[in-house]
C-alpha cells in the first residue's frame, strides 16, 4: 500500500471520528441531556443494551422502548392591559408570569408589550434649593404653581403635589450656625390634590432664605430622604414618582460629611423628625451609587434642574442614575413646560432591565435596555420580542431559578419562572431502587442503569475495592480503541473512573485544550473548552468565543450609537460604510473620523475634557464616570507634534468667556486603555482684531478710491475736449475758415546749407 493510500484512509477515518455523535459517549442521563453543543436522548429501558445515549438526529422508534427527550414548556399567565378605571389593578406591562421548562442551547421566544395606562396616578415632588440665591427661582415657581397643576391635570386626573426644601448640613466648615440659617432637608408639605396647600407651602417656602459657606449644596441628603420617607412624602404605590430638585449650585457626595464629623454612611432609612432631617451630622451624604440605587427600586425619575454653570456636573448624573434627566434652570424659566415634557418623556419612553445568571442569555428585539431607544406611539403597544437560551447547566446544581424582567419607571414586572433540564426526572432525588438487585445490592437502579455506592463500581456494581483488570472493553469508546479510556485515565470494572488532567467525557476521549484558538488563545480567552467544545461567558457567541452577541464594542467610549450610525458592527468591529463622496466617507475605529461624527464626538467629550483641564483625572473620572481612559496634558507646542500623530480628530471648545480649549483623541489598540485624550494645557485665546489697521486700511481705501476717482475725471474729461476740438476743427474748415493759429510758432526751424550740393560726389569717390 503506498504512502497515499495510507494518507487518504487516515483522513478518512479522521473524518468520520470528527462527524460522530458526541452523545453515544455519555454514560448518565444528565450528562446526555444536558450536553450543550447537541440535542441527546436517553434510553432508560431495563432491557436495553449498548449505549443509552444517542443524537435526536439518529433516534427512531426502534432504539429504544422507554426514551427519555424532555420537552420545552413554557406556561404564560396574562392579564390585558387595563387603566384601573373602575377600581380595578391598573396594568401597563404584560405578560405578568411565565414558567420555562427548558433544555440547554434552545431558544425560548416570547413577547412582552407595554402601554400606558391613562389618568395613571402621578406625584410630583419639588425639591428646592432654599438659599438665598434661588430667591427669585422659588417665585418663578410659585406664580406658575396653579399653572402646573391645571396642565398637568389636562393629562392626567390623578395627579399630586408636594413640597420640600434643603441647603447644607448644618455645621462648620459649611455653615457659621450662629450667622447663618441651613438645614440638609426639610420637608413642607406632603402629596396632595389639593392645589391650595400646594400654593401655601411654596409661598411660606419664599420666606425661608437659608445661606453657607461653600458652593455645594447638600442636594443627595435631601433626595434621599424625599424618596425612602414613603409615608411622611405621601407617595403612593404604583404611581409615576417624579422629584424635581431645583438649585443653582452643584452637590456634595459621599466623604464630604467627614469634614462636619458625618462619617458614618447613610443607613437608608427614614430620619425625619418634626418634617426635618435630624441625622444630617451622623450620616455622611450618600454616594451617587447608592442614590440610583434607591432610584431604582422606588421607581423614581429625578429631574435636576440646574443653572447652566453646572451643567456638568449634572449631565453627568445622567449617566450613573436610571431615569435621570437635566434641564436648565434659567430666569423666567419655563417650569410649566419643562416638566410636562419630561412627563410626556417618561410615560411614551420604556427602558428595560432584567438581572439573569451568567449561563443565561436574553436579546430584546428592539433593544430596549438601552436608554431613549424604545418609545409608545400613536395609542399603540409597544411590543418587544424575547429570546432567552441557557447556554449551559449550572454548575452549582441549582437548576431553578426566578427573574423578573419590567420597564425601570414602573412596578410592574414580568416574572419568570425558569427550570433548565440539566436532570432527568428519574435521577432525581427519591427516585430510583435503593440497594437494588439490578445493582448487586450495593447501588441505586436509575434511568436504566445503577448508581453504584462508595467503593463500589462496575455497570452492576459487582466489583468491590480497586480491581482495574475487568470489563476493560467497556471502557473503550470504540471497540478498536488500541487502550482502554482513550489512555487517558484509568478503568475500573468498565468504567473509566479519572482522567488525566486535560482531558474529561465518560471515557476520556474529550482533550480540553482541542477545541478552536482564534489568535492561538483558547477560545478567545472568553470561555473553557469542555467536552471538545468552546464554552463561552455569557455575551460571547459559540464556537470560538471570538464575536459578541452585542454592539456593545462598536459603540465609542461613553457614546451611545453603534459605528456612529456610519458603518456596521460586525463580530465587534466597525465596517465603516462606503460612499461615493469623499467628505462624507467616515474611517476610523468607530467610523467617527469625518466632518460630521468628529462634531458630535467632541460635543460627546468636551466636558470631560475641561474638566481634566481645572481638575485631576480621578475626580473627572468619577463625576462623568469615564473608565479606561488616558489623560495627557501637553503644551502648545508638543500637541502639533508627531508624538501624537494618531490623534488625527482635532476639537475646539469655545468657553463662555471666548477663550478656546483645544484637545484630540484617538482609540490606541495596543493599550489598555479604551481611548486617549491629549489635551492642550493652555487656552488659546479668540482672534483680536488690530484696530489701527481697520482704521489704516479703511483710510487707505478711502484715499485709493479719491485717487481713482480723480484719475477718472481726467481722462474722461480730456477724452471729451478731444473730440470736441476734432469736430470743431472740421467744421470750420468745411465751412474755409483758417483755423491755424496766427500766433503759433512751430518749436522746429529749418536752415539750408549753401555750400551743400547734393550729388557732388560720385560713388567711386573721385
Amino acid at each position: 500500500m503506498n504512502l497515499t493510500a495510507i494518507l487518504l484512509i487516515l483522513y478518512l477515518k479522521f473524518c468520520l471520528v470528527c462527524c460522530q455523535s458526541q452523545c453515544r459517549n455519555f454514560q448518565t442521563c444528565s450528562g446526555c441531556i444536558g450536553y450543550a453543543h447537541e440535542k441527546c436522548v436517553w434510553c432508560s429501558s431495563k432491557t436495553h443494551v449498548g449505549r443509552r445515549c444517542i443524537s435526536k438526529n439518529d433516534w427512531d422508534s426502534s432504539w429504544c422502548d422507554a426514551t427519555y427527550d424532555p420537552k420545552e414548556d413554557v406556561d404564560v399567565t396574562t392579564l390585558d392591559f387595563n387603566d384601573g378605571k373602575d377600581g380595578s389593578k391598573v396594568i401597563q406591562f404584560k405578560p405578568q408570569d411565565m414558567k420555562i421548562k427548558a433544555r440547554t442551547n434552545v431558544p425560548i421566544k416570547f413577547d412582552m408589550s407595554y402601554k400606558p395606562a391613562k389618568h395613571y396616578p402621578l406625584d410630583i415632588y419639588y425639591l428646592l434649593d432654599s438659599s438665598e440665591s434661588m430667591k427669585s427661582y422659588k417665585k418663578d415657581l410659585c406664580d406658575q404653581g396653579v399653572q402646573i397643576y391645571e396642565q398637568l391635570s389636562q393629562i392626567t386626573n390623578n395627579v399630586r403635589l408636594g413640597v420640600g426644601s434643603f441647603v447644607e448640613k448644618p455645621s462648620l466648615p459649611y455653615v457659621d450656625i450662629i450667622t447663618q440659617t441651613s438645614y440638609a432637608f426639610k420637608h413642607h408639605q406632603s402629596l396632595t390634590n389639593d392645589l391650595t396647600l400646594f400654593t401655601k407651602a411654596l409661598e411660606d417656602l419664599q420666606k425661608v432664605a437659608g445661606s453657607n459657606n461653600d458652593d455645594p449644596q447638600a442636594d443627595l441628603d435631601a433626595l434621599l430622604q424625599a424618596m425612602i420617607c414613603t409615608d411622611e412624602i405621601g407617595w403612593r404605590n404604583n404611581s409615576h414618582r417624579i422629584i424635581v430638585a431645583s438649585t443653582d449650585s452643584t452637590y456634595h457626595s459621599a466623604g464630604d460629611g467627614k469634614f462636619v464629623g458625618a462619617i458614618k454612611p447613610p443607613n437608608i432609612k427614614c430620619n425625619l423628625i418634626n418634617n426635618e432631617y435630624d441625622m444630617a451630622l451622623t450620616y455622611d451624604y450618600p454616594s451617587v451609587s447608592k442614590i440610583n440605587k434607591v432610584a431604582t427600586e422606588t421607581n423614581t425619575m429625578i429631574i435636576f434642574a440646574a443653572k447652566p454653570d453646572v451643567e456638568n456636573d449634572y449631565m453627568a448624573l445622567e449617566k450613573k442614575i436610571k431615569n435621570v434627566k437635566y434641564v436648565k434652570l434659567l430666569a423666567k424659566s419655563d417650569v410649566v413646560n419643562m416638566i410636562l415634557d419630561e412627563y410626556k418623556n417618561l410615560v411614551s419612553s420604556i427602558q428595560i432591565e432584567a438581572s439573569i445568571e451568567p449561563f443565561m442569555s436574553l436579546k430584546f428585539e428592539p433593544d430596549c435596555t438601552l436608554k431613549d431607544k424604545c418609545f409608545y406611539k400613536n395609542d399603540e403597544p409597544l411590543n418587544i420580542s424575547s429570546t432567552l437560551i441557557f447556554n449551559s447547566c449550572p454548575t452549582d446544581g441549582k437548576y431553578s431559578y426566578d427573574v423578573k424582567i419590567g420597564p425601570v419607571s414602573i412596578e410592574e414586572k414580568l416574572t419568570l419562572h425558569l427550570e433548565v433540564i440539566c436532570q432527568c426526572d428519574c435521577e432525581k432525588p427519591g427516585q430510583g431502587e435503593n440497594n437494588s438487585s439490578q445493582c448487586s445490592n450495593a447501588g441505586v437502579y436509575q434511568c436504566g442503569i445503577c448508581k453504584c455506592n462508595e467503593n463500589s463500581y462496575g455497570d452492576t456494581c459487582n466489583c468491590m475495592g480497586k480491581s482495574i483488570t475487568e470489563d476493560l472493553e467497556k471502557c473503550k469508546t470504540n471497540v478498536d480503541d488500541a487502550k482502554p479510556c482513550s489512555g487517558r485515565g484509568t478503568c475500573r470494572c468498565g468504567k473509566c473512573i479519572k482522567c488525566e488532567e486535560g482531558f474529561s467525557g465518560d471515557f476520556c476521549e474529550f482533550d480540553d485544550n482541542s477545541c478552536e484558538r482564534p489568535g492561538g488563545v483558547l477560545c478567545s480567552g472568553r470561555g473553557i473548552c469542555t467536552y471538545g467544545k468552546c464554552q463561552c461567558e455569557p455575551h460571547w457567541l459559540p464556537n470560538d468565543c471570538r464575536c459578541p452577541d452585542n454592539d456593545d464594542a462598536c459603540i465609542a467610549p461613553h457614546s451611545k450609537e453603534p459605528c456612529y450610525g456610519r458603518g456596521d458592527c460586525v463580530c465587534g468591529q466597525c465596517i465603516c460604510k462606503n460612499t461615493t463622496s469623499i467628505t462624507d466617507s467616515c474611517v476610523g475605529t468607530y467610523c467617527d473620523e469625518c466632518a460630521e461624527s468628529a462634531t458630535k464626538r467632541c460635543a460627546e467629550l468636551e466636558g470631560y475634557a475641561y474638566c481634566n483641564f481645572n481638575d485631576n483625572k480621578t475626580i473627572c473620572d468619577d463625576k462623568y464616570n469615564f473608565t479606561d481612559t488616558d489623560v495627557i496634558l501637553v503644551n502648545k507646542t508638543s500637541i502639533h507634534s508627531s508624538a501624537w500623530y494618531m490623534a488625527k480628530m482635532w476639537c475646539e471648545q469655545v468657553l463662555d468667556d471666548g477663550r478656546i480649549l483645544v484637545f484630540r483623541y484617538h482609540y490606541p489598540k495596543s493599550s489598555s486603555t479604551t481611548m486617549r485624550l491629549i489635551i492642550q494645557d493652555e487656552l488659546d485665546m479668540p482672534a483680536v482684531a488690530d484696530i489701527w489697521v481697520t482704521v489704516g486700511s479703511v483710510i487707505g481705501a478711502m484715499v485709493l478710491i479719491g485717487i481713482i476717482t480723480l484719475v477718472a475725471w481726467k481722462f474722461l474729461v480730456d477724452f471729451h475736449d478731444k473730440k470736441e476740438y476734432e469736430k470743431f476743427e472740421k467744421d470750420s474748415t468745411a465751412a474755409g475758415y483758417d483755423v491755424r493759429n496766427p500766433l503759433y510758432q512751430p518749436p522746429a526751424t529749418s536752415f539750408p546749407n549753401p555750400a551743400y550740393r547734393a550729388g557732388r560726389y560720385s560713388h567711386n569717390g573721385v
